[in-house]
């Protein structure tokens, strides 16, 4: 009987699928559905690419600031953009970015030259390298499985140190052995899904590093999601939640120690219902950003063979529009200093004939309360197939 049997016996490396309930089949089936979704969908490329930044700038500081680090969103896409420097006192912040958004462009790299992405201890080992890399203030050496017990916070206890390897080494195998299961069957893409979520789990659980184990664990879980097809943007989507909603993290990683029978479903729930919230909020950004580029070729479509002056400046003001509220008439003419510049020797009257010209080829609508007039481009008439909703 190995140490761990008798105080962990919550690492025990089963699932039980019957055992899920509907809320969580419900969840992972949407969240399969979603990824199918934003995998492969048509966007310029240059808006592929900076929403792949975006992610990736999120990823990173999910992954970081929820072991301490105190740079904000903004300061850690400057990073990832090599745009911020630091004082010598506050590198190390900067360093441990560095080192995850390494790890995960290790992964992206081998996917992109088709090596195996397969889980081993190895691999494990190489993530926490990674991510402990260059940071001298560590108390461990990156990659190396600890020799020594590890309190985590202030309660819980790793698993026991002699165990480690062994742990790690059934992980690999559980998670191994259930995908070959159901590979080329309807529960391969919910069991993929549902492994990223366990391995994180219990690399939580046994702790097999003195230092960077949750970061190690993140970079599993990313690796586990793109394996599975997962577009990459889409596999920031757990670290960012887990990161955001940190005191119910931390309450459902414990939950699944303390309360017997050690339950996975609670934090498998919690996880879930994060992924899915995060793919939402990622496919209305994607048809936003789809939408704005339709209604510019709707915009220049409508004003085809139309050269004139009044038809050039009406082109450019419908453009220059913010797509989702209403602008004030009397304030167009400073909306950029394009329009500045088109009105500049123009009467107000002129603006008034621009706008309803526009309103009458259905590219504008307009409202009036007492004296001041608002406009707002009609983007909303490209919304193909929405509901019928009836008036209550």
């Amino acid at each position: 009987m190995r140490s761990y049997e008798e105080s962990h016996p919550w690492i025990n490396f089963e699932l039980n699928l019957e055992k899920l309930d509907h809320k969580c089949w419900m969840l992972v089936g949407e969240a399969v559905s979603k990824l199918d979704h934003i995998a492969g969908v048509p966007l310029q490329p240059s808006v592929a690419s900076e929403l792949n930044q975006i992610y990736l700038s999120k990823g990173a500081h999910a992954t970081t600031q929820i072991e301490g680090n105190t740079l904000s969103e903004k300061q850690v896409r400057q990073r990832v953009d090599h745009e911020l420097s630091l004082p010598p006192s506050q590198e190390y912040l900067g360093q441990e970015v560095d080192n995850v958004v390494t790890g995960y462009n290790l992964i992206i790299d081998d996917v992109l030259e088709r090596h195996p992405l397969s889980l081993t201890v190895d691999r494990i080992e190489e993530f926490n390298r990674i991510v402990l890399e260059d940071l001298t203030g560590a108390d461990a050496t990156p990659g190396q499985i600890r020799t020594t017990s590890v309190l985590v916070g202030s309660h819980y206890r790793g698993a026991p140190a002699e165990d480690c390897r062994y742990l790690l080494d059934r992980l690999c195998d559980w998670l191994e052995a259930m995908r070959k299961q159901t590979l080329d069957t309807e529960y391969e893409k919910p069991v993929a899904v549902l492994s990223a979520i366990l391995a994180h789990l219990y690399i939580a659980w046994i702790h097999p590093f003195e230092d960077g184990n949750g970061r190690t664990a993140r970079l599993v879980e990313f690796q586990l999601l793109v394996r599975s097809g997962a577009p990459t943007v889409a596999a920031h989507v757990l670290a960012d939640h887990y990161n955001k909603t940190r005191s119910a993290y931390y309450k459902e990683l414990r939950r699944t120690s303390e309360l017997k029978p050690h339950s996975v479903n609670g934090f498998i729930a919690y996880a879930l219902q994060g992924l899915v919230d995060g793919l939402r909020q990622q496919i209305e950004e994607i048809q936003s950003q789809q939408l704005g580029v339709t209604w510019v070729n709707f915009v220049h479509d409508a004003f085809r063979d139309k050269h004139t002056p009044a038809c050039t400046r009406q082109r450019l003001l419908i453009l220059s529009l913010p797509p989702q509220e209403w602008t004030t008439k009397a304030s167009i003419r400073e909306l950029t200093p394009q329009l500045a510049l088109a009105y500049a020797d123009k009467q107000d009257k002129s603006v008034t004939r621009d706008v309803n010209a526009l309103e009458a080829m259905g590219l504008l609508a307009k409202h009036k309360r007492g004296t001041v007039t608002t406009v707002r481009p009609r983007i909303d008439r490209l919304r193909a197939f929405m509901p019928l909703v009836a008036n209550d």
